[in-house]
């Protein structure tokens, strides 16, 4: 692996170089401290070996395994003594040195869009309601709106009673302010109950514990089963952007 060393004060000095980290679907850092170089128990038990380890990202293998792993990208090793790890199975993830001014100007960062919560309703309809695009197409554009993923599009759609299929441009202000609040009750939950873990348990907190929105869907992943609402239909599936897309026909009608 190329090397390079950093000397400079990031705080401090313009000419110092900073990390940029994207991990997309598959990257992770795993931060191993200096004075925690012990062996993981033969027992695996994630609980407990990452006790030795500072982890985040897309949770492999590679979290409790010996480094640096077959996956691994990159080596950061700090003053301090500690050592972090990039590590990318897919290689969909980057790590990009910049100095400061580059970093200011990294297209990434200057495209992403606000976050549901950071804006006002007015904010939010001025930031969609003159694009043609089907809405839940737009919410999951990190350029136009940050942080609504799949599953919380899906269930934050269904709050406001909206089809997933519907233009943004005939939204109202009245109906954006409605699906905001509903992004921002759907997102909060998500948070509440440590994510959603599918039956493939792949999505896992430091503890080795799955989350529980699943368990609390409106839409998402309930083809087939009846809407919630007393008022609603049978939970349909469809595709917008190369994305499983769910919906009540019932009670959010086209």
């Amino acid at each position: 692996m190329p090397r390079l060393r950093q000397t400079a004060d990031p705080r401090n000095d313009e000419s110092a170089l900073h990390l940029a980290i994207h991990f997309k679907m598959s990257g992770q850092l795993i931060l191993v401290k200096s004075d925690k170089r012990k062996a993981i128990s033969k027992e695996r038990n994630l609980g407990s070996a990452l006790k030795n380890r500072i982890v985040g990202g897309h949770p492999t293998e590679d979290w409790l395994g010996k480094l640096p792993s077959k996956h691994t990208r990159a080596i950061f090793h700090f003053s301090s003594g500690d050592t972090m790890y990039f590590n990318d199975q897919r290689i969909f993830g980057w790590v990009k040195i910049l100095d400061s001014k580059s970093l200011k100007e990294l297209k990434f960062l200057k495209n992403l869009g606000p976050e549901v919560w950071d804006i006002t309703d007015q904010e939010f309809y001025d930031k969609i309601h003159k694009r043609k695009k089907p809405i839940k197409i737009l919410l999951m554009d990190q350029n136009v709106i940050s942080g609504v993923g799949n599953i919380y599009a899906n269930d934050g759609l269904w709050e406001a009673r909206i089809s997933p299929e519907t233009s943004a441009a005939a939204l109202t202000l009245e109906q954006t302010s409605v699906l905001r609040k509903g992004l921002i009750k759907v997102l909060k939950e998500g948070i509440k109950y440590g994510g959603a873990t599918a039956s493939d348990a792949k999505y896992i907190d430091l503890q080795g514990l799955g989350g529980h929105y699943q368990e609390h869907f409106r839409t998402y992943d309930r083809t087939g089963e009846k809407c919630l609402r007393s008022d609603g239909g049978i939970i349909k599936k469809t595709v917008l952007g190369g994305r499983g897309t769910y919906f009540c026909p019932k009670c959010q009608k086209l």
